[in-house]
C-alpha cells in the first residue's frame, strides 16, 4: 500500500472534509502544491477500468504515434474534456472556485 504524501507542514495531503460558504470566492483548504503530478486515490467502474489499461497497454506498446505511455496519458485528457464540458454548461464556461480539499465518501442526501 502505497503511503500519502505528506505537505510541509507534517499533515497528510489527502482529501478531507472542507465546506465553503456559497459565493466566496477563494479556494478552500491550505494552499496549492508546487508538484506538477499528485497521486489519489479514486474508485472506478470495474470494466472502465480493465478496457482503459488494455488500451494504455496495447497503445503504449504498438502504436506510438497514439501518445498514450500510460494510464494516465488515457485518463487526463478524459477528465479534462468533462470538466470543461461541466464548465460550459454549470459555471458560465468558467473554471469551477478552486477546492484543495474535498470531502471524502458519498455526499449527503439531498
Amino acid at each position: 500500500m502505497l503511503e500519502p504524501d505528506l505537505v510541509p507542514d507534517g499533515s497528510v495531503d489527502g482529501i478531507t472534509a472542507s465546506p465553503s460558504a456559497p459565493g466566496v470566492d477563494q479556494p478552500t483548504g491550505e494552499g496549492p502544491q508546487s508538484r506538477r503530478r499528485v497521486q489519489r486515490t479514486i474508485n472506478f467502474d470495474r470494466s472502465v477500468l480493465e478496457r482503459a489499461r488494455a488500451a494504455a497497454t496495447y497503445l503504449a506498446s504498438y502504436e506510438p504515434q497514439a501518445g498514450v505511455r500510460s494510464l494516465a496519458d488515457i485518463v487526463n485528457p478524459a477528465v479534462l474534456a468533462y470538466v470543461t464540458e461541466l464548465e460550459e454548461l454549470y459555471n458560465a464556461g468558467e473554471p469551477f472556485r478552486p477546492v484543495l480539499k474535498m470531502p471524502s465518501g458519498r455526499p449527503a442526501k439531498r
